[in-house]
């Protein structure tokens, strides 16, 4: 007979959120202190993965108020537990106007980080409202978005330097490509013009209209 040691402190290390720690036949989920620990009856547990909403009363909720026009990071964890690291994550958007649907990444709006979190460029008016992330039918974070459209304070940290530069970088390449696209056309007029003169004839006399 094998006695397996289990350190206190190990699980509380190890794992972060109620998903990570469930897995671990060692290991247990206080939904009240939303710590990891040494298993004991009454802690949170699905080795098995065979309870879908285990984790859902320990479900992280917050509350975020940000500033038109900045960009917003949306994160609800780390890692994935190996057995469910070919789950599919998905996020979801409820707003006023357009009721409950599925973000769809794109570069210029919505961008999805390696820890399966969510970067919102750009926010305006129309991005406030819910935002849930799923695994299946788990609900793995969920935030409350206020955008203030009234308020431009100034970055308190570094951090919030670095992401207006960005977003200042973002727009001054669209500006630049815009800037072509119009100097292309103007070429292609330019050129139009020069060929139409040319395929006047050079003794054409014209009359004014009396």
């Amino acid at each position: 007979m094998r006695v397996k040691q289990v350190d206190l402190v190990m699980c509380n290390r190890r794992y972060d959120n109620c998903l990570r720690c469930v897995h671990d036949p060692y290991c247990g989920w206080d939904k009240d202190l939303n710590v990891c620990k040494p298993y004991s009856p009454g802690l949170l547990q699905d080795v098995s993965n065979s309870t879908i909403d285990v984790c859902d009363s320990s479900v992280i909720k917050k509350k975020m108020v940000v500033t038109w026009g900045q960009s917003l990071h949306l994160g609800c964890f780390l890692k994935m537990p190996a057995v469910l690291s070919s789950q599919t994550i998905t996020w979801y958007h409820y707003s006023k106007d357009k009721g409950r649907y599925k973000i769809q990444f794109r570069p210029e709006k919505y961008i999805e980080t390696s820890e399966r979190g969510l970067v919102i460029i750009a926010v305006t008016e129309a991005d406030a409202g819910r935002y849930d992330c799923s695994m299946g039918a788990s609900l793995l974070c969920s935030y409350n978005v206020t955008v203030d459209a009234h308020r431009c304070a100034p970055p308190a940290k570094t951090n919030d330097y670095q992401k207006i530069y960005s977003d200042w970088c973002h727009e001054f390449e669209k500006y630049k490509s815009a800037m072509k696209t119009w100097e292309r056309k103007q070429a292609q007029c330019a050129s139009r013009l020069n060929d139409s003169n040319q395929n006047n004839h050079p003794n054409e006399i014209y009359r004014p209209l009396v």
